[in-house]
C-alpha cells in the first residue's frame, strides 16, 4: 500500500470530518504529515488537531505564501 508523505485535509467533509480522517490516516501511515484546513477558526478544533499530530492548521483565506511555506516545511520534514 502506498503511503502519502503529505496530506492536506479539510475539516468539513461529507462522510467524516477531517479530524476523523487525520486519526485514521495517522493509524495506517504515522509518518504522513497532515495539514488541516478549515473555514472556521475554532481554537478547540485547532488544539485537538495539533495534539493529534497535525503538522499545521490553516484557516481558509490564508495568504498563499504562508500556506505554501507550510506545505514546503511539511514536505521537507519527511524522513
Amino acid at each position: 500500500m502506498d503511503r502519502p508523505d503529505l496530506a492536506v485535509i479539510d475539516i468539513r467533509m461529507p462522510d467524516m470530518n477531517g479530524l476523523e480522517v487525520q486519526t485514521r490516516l495517522r493509524r495506517i501511515s504515522p509518518s504522513t504529515r497532515v495539514i488541516l484546513l478549515t473555514s472556521k477558526d475554532d481554537r478547540s478544533i485547532r488544539q485537538i488537531a495539533m495534539n493529534a499530530g497535525a503538522f499545521a492548521f490553516f484557516i481558509k483565506g490564508v495568504e498563499s505564501g504562508d500556506f505554501l511555506a507550510g506545505v514546503k516545511a511539511a514536505a521537507n520534514s519527511v524522513n
